[in-house]
């Protein structure tokens, strides 16, 4: 019998793996990189290098579960996952969305809405008439309310002042381009800083969100409408997701991603929604937890408990 499941949760800017035996002992891998397709083809190194530190733990594995970022939207790149997932994993695995992985965990396969503000944006909703996703369109399509939407959304707000079509909005501009740093100099500032990123355009954005924040803790006011717009969007998202799922309303709901340590999105979103519920797994315990039904281990509350508190305390 195989030692281990795993299960990887994947996304626009990180890769966290992490392994659990039969008694729910759990073993957590370094993490890697994004390993979106749709942001280029730096995913390929990346997943090829997860999977290899996933098969190097002795003792042989049973099955993997993999939440993907963009699986299931772009059928060649789904087909360029899989045929590597085939090659290199060797044992069976169920792939799936990054943010279905992260309800599967939050609701334990249960009934609810996941709204997922991160790099980018989704909800995903789980009900009597199934499961749904609403937004997730990236962030040249959509992506409204997610870090990179609030990044970009700054960033033109900013370049609109400083050229003169929005005077009232000077104050704001010139606060984000002094947090921004010695990149963001002269007239063209914001476009000055954003093409001495490295990396994606998005990522680059999605990281001017925390600016945003605590310019609107500070009292910009520029700052703070644009984190309600982003409330605002995400439970448009929300509801629709819910209304297509058969959920009633209110509904349960728990907020995912980065995004959600800015109180004032928070706030705003709660006047929408209600508020949330705590979830019942983190997201490696919940596909750990698939992983583990997939090896036929029956395992019970008390093994995802478990297994849920180890990936708590080392995150």
């Amino acid at each position: 019998m195989a030692t281990w499941v795993a299960a990887l949760d994947g996304g626009g800017t990180k890769t966290a793996m992490a392994l659990a035996d039969c008694r729910g002992a759990v073993s957590i891998l370094p993490e890697g990189p994004g390993c979106n397709p749709q942001d280029g083809p730096a995913w390929e190194p990346v997943l090829r290098e997860a999977i290899a530190r996933i098969r190097r733990a002795s003792g042989g594995l049973a099955t993997a579960v993999l939440g993907l970022p963009g699986f299931g939207e772009v059928q060649a790149h789904d087909a360029a996952v899989v045929a590597l997932l085939r090659e290199h994993l060797q044992v069976s695995f169920e792939p799936m969305n990054d943010v279905f992985l992260a309800h599967l965990g939050a609701f334990g396969g249960g009934a609810g809405v996941l709204v997922l503000s991160g790099t980018g944006s989704m909800a995903v909703a789980r009900g009597p008439a199934g499961m749904v996703r609403v937004g997730g369109w990236g962030d040249i399509l959509g992506d409204e309310g997610s870090a990179g939407w609030i990044g970009r959304e700054a960033l033109a707000s900013a370049g609109r002042a400083m050229d003169g079509r929005f005077p009232s909005g000077r104050a704001f501009a010139d606060a984000l381009v002094a947090r921004l740093g010695r990149q963001a100099e002269g007239p063209f500032a914001p476009l000055t800083w954003l093409m001495a990123q490295p990396g994606t355009p998005r990522a680059a954005m999605a990281a001017v969100a925390r600016h945003v924040d605590a310019l609107a803790e500070e009292g910009q006011e520029m700052a703070a409408v644009i984190l309600k717009d982003a409330a605002d969007t995400l439970a448009w998202q929300a509801k629709t997701a819910a209304r297509l799922a058969g959920l009633p309303e209110p509904f349960l709901w728990v907020p995912a991603g980065g995004t959600f340590k800015s109180r004032t999105l928070g706030s705003h979103l709660r006047d929408w929604l209600g508020p949330p519920e705590s979830p019942r797994l983190t997201t490696l315990a919940g596909g750990l937890l698939r992983a583990a039904e997939l090896a036929g281990w029956s395992p019970d509350d008390v093994w995802a408990a478990h297994v849920d508190a180890q990936l708590r305390a080392w995150a």
